[in-house]
């Protein structure tokens, strides 16, 4: 007896996105973290060979044929310019909350900044002066020079505490706090191919700023995807975890294909040594990059707001 089964388009990319899911563990466990991913006890950062980068890399491709279905649900007026809540799909099929916004100088076409905030951070502090990132008042001042900026919620962060029954995010468990970063960094490169349906948005002048976390992905999206022009990281750390390491910072820098880029860490920081902060520095490589020691721990002092504006001022307009 013949059975004929129909499966919808969706229904086939379900499948594929499971059986992706499932080789993503097999390749990571068998071929990745079965080799070269000891933590290094001479404080060495974890780097890898190209075999298992290729290895790695595969998994921050997409289906960027899948139909963005974005929308502006809502836009208000601010002092400094208009700010859109922008939804739109991201990776499977999940739903991201975003915020665009455009300055109100009276171009016709604006560069941008991709913002990728920390750990337990979300879009909406981008918006408060009083911030852990000082959020607000890199926002102004990048808007007041003319650059739009682009937030996104994180998997899990804002909005979408709902994908993880509204617990906040946490390192607790390794591979669904690596899984997170992968999906988020994927749905940035998203959020890059809806800004190219923008008019008000030259997407040939696209920067991003990452802190925390943000770095990981900043390290990440500037590796992968070569439409980002220059880029900022800040206090990224140093996770120590073999099972961390399709996102260790150390795992992309070398990889690093954008023109230029500025680091910034704290010599008080325990999420690093200076040692690996340095490391981590000399494996980017380009020409034009520039390293940043601040007095600090893990949060960015007030003086990063005018070095990361006169940085996307000098590189990116």
């Amino acid at each position: 007896m013949h059975v004929n089964i129909k499966i919808n388009n969706m229904k086939k990319s379900i499948l594929l996105n499971l059986l992706l899911s499932f080789s993503c563990h097999f390749i990571f466990l068998a071929s990745t973290f079965g080799q070269n991913t000891n933590v290094d006890t001479n404080g060495n950062l974890p780097v890898v060979s190209d075999e298992i980068y290729r290895s790695i890399v595969q998994f921050y491709d997409y289906d960027s044929d899948i139909p963005l279905d974005a929308g502006i649900v809502g836009s208000q007026k601010l002092p400094y310019g208009t700010r859109e809540k922008i939804i739109f799909t991201g990776v499977n099929y999940s739903r991201v909350p975003s915020y665009l916004v455009i300055p109100k100088n009276g171009a016709s076409s604006h560069p941008v900044v991709l913002i990728v905030d920390g750990i337990f951070g979300s879009k909406e502090r981008w918006f408060d002066d009083m911030s852990w990132p000082k959020g607000g008042q890199v926002t102004k001042a990048l808007l007041s020079n003319g650059f739009a900026v682009m937030i996104l919620d994180a998997v899990y962060h804002g909005e979408r505490s709902a994908e993880n029954d509204y617990e906040g995010p946490s390192l607790k468990y390794p591979i669904a706090a690596r899984n997170m970063i992968m999906q988020t960094t994927c749905e940035y490169r998203r959020a890059i191919d809806y800004l190219s349906t923008r008019k008000e948005i030259d997407s040939t002048r696209i920067g991003m700023l990452g802190l925390s976390m943000g770095g990981l992905i900043t390290f990440q999206m500037t590796s992968v995807d070569s439409r980002i022009k220059t880029a900022i990281a800040g206090v990224t750390p140093q996770l120590r975890n073999p099972k961390y390491q399709p996102i260790e910072s150390a795992t992309f820098a070398s990889r690093v294909q954008c023109n230029s880029f500025l680091m910034f860490m704290g010599n008080k920081d325990s999420w690093y040594t200076m040692k690996e902060a340095y490391q981590l520095f000399e494996l980017i490589p380009i020409q034009k990059k520039e390293f940043v020691e601040y007095d600090t721990g893990h949060k960015p002092p007030v003086e990063y707001i005018e070095k990361v504006t006169d940085w996307f001022v000098k590189n990116l307009k």
